[in-house]
């Protein structure tokens, strides 16, 4: 059984402005009526196993690819537009819906179709409860297995992997990760490497087969958070790193 922390009051959602909400709550209402499925994602989902919030001005959500059809529809009769006329996008693994000015996201693969969304992202999602609503989140685990795909010229999300492998390391089904990395496991073990480094207090937390697996030197020093801080602020001396923030704060983005 998946090792997660029972679901806990999240503060950070007082952080997040009404007109987001908003449409947070239509497009979830759509979605319900509509009987699709969804798991929030993006910056929810990493507030969620972080407990702090970064505002990207968007929501996403995570359907089933059998369920985007249905899903699509249900936004459209709720007043979400299609963004498309409005910027360009691949409609093959994303519907962009917009209402209030704000963007509504539905996911039903990765960008580079390398990960689909499958049954097990339903089973092992985790649970948050947003101004009285109880929202089913994106697996940890997926959450980390994705973003580990997105290393671009203008985005890196290694940033958030980084973040949620410091708040989760200790809950994470690691087993269960690696697993699902397959033929892509370099990718993690590359992740993990840097984690190792820059936080080696944390990593100690690293199962010891795993540690094993990757080859982590066990780092010592006589103080592992002031090595943490100066190591983290050697990647960028703005407000990243969730764990050094004040919860009232968004992260920067």
């Amino acid at each position: 059984m998946q090792n997660t922390p029972p679901p806990a009051p999240a503060p950070w959602a007082a952080l997040i402005p009404e007109e987001q909400w908003r449409v947070l709550t239509a497009g979830a209402e759509a979605l319900d009526e509509a009987g699709a499925r969804f798991l929030l994602a993006g910056a929810l989902a990493l507030a969620t196993y972080t407990g702090h919030w970064r505002n990207t001005k968007d929501m996403d959500v995570i359907v089933h690819a059998t369920d985007r059809e249905r899903a699509i529809a249900a936004l459209q009769r709720a007043g979400f537009e299609d963004y498309y006329p409005q910027q360009a996008y691949d409609r093959s693994w994303i519907f962009r819906g917009i209402k209030e000015g704000v963007l509504f996201d539905v996911i039903w693969a990765l960008p580079n179709h390398r990960v689909g969304i499958d049954e097990a992202w339903f089973e092992r999602a985790g649970v948050v409860t947003l101004h009285g609503r109880e929202y089913r989140v994106a697996p940890a685990e997926e959450l980390v297995r994705v973003k580990l795909y997105v290393m671009q010229r203008e985005r890196c999300d290694w940033v958030d992997v980084l973040n949620v492998l410091a708040a989760s390391v200790e809950h994470l089904s690691w087993p269960w990760l690696v697993e699902r990395m397959g033929r892509d496991l370099p990718l993690l073990h590359a992740a993990l490497a840097i984690f190792n480094w820059m936080c080696p207090g944390r990593a100690h937390a690293l199962p010891p087969w795993l540690r094993k697996q990757f080859a982590l030197a066990r780092v010592e020093a006589d103080d592992l958070a002031a090595t943490e801080e100066r190591r983290v602020r050697l990647f960028d001396s703005r407000p990243w790193f969730a764990p050094h923030q004040p919860l009232n704060e968004p992260l920067e983005r």
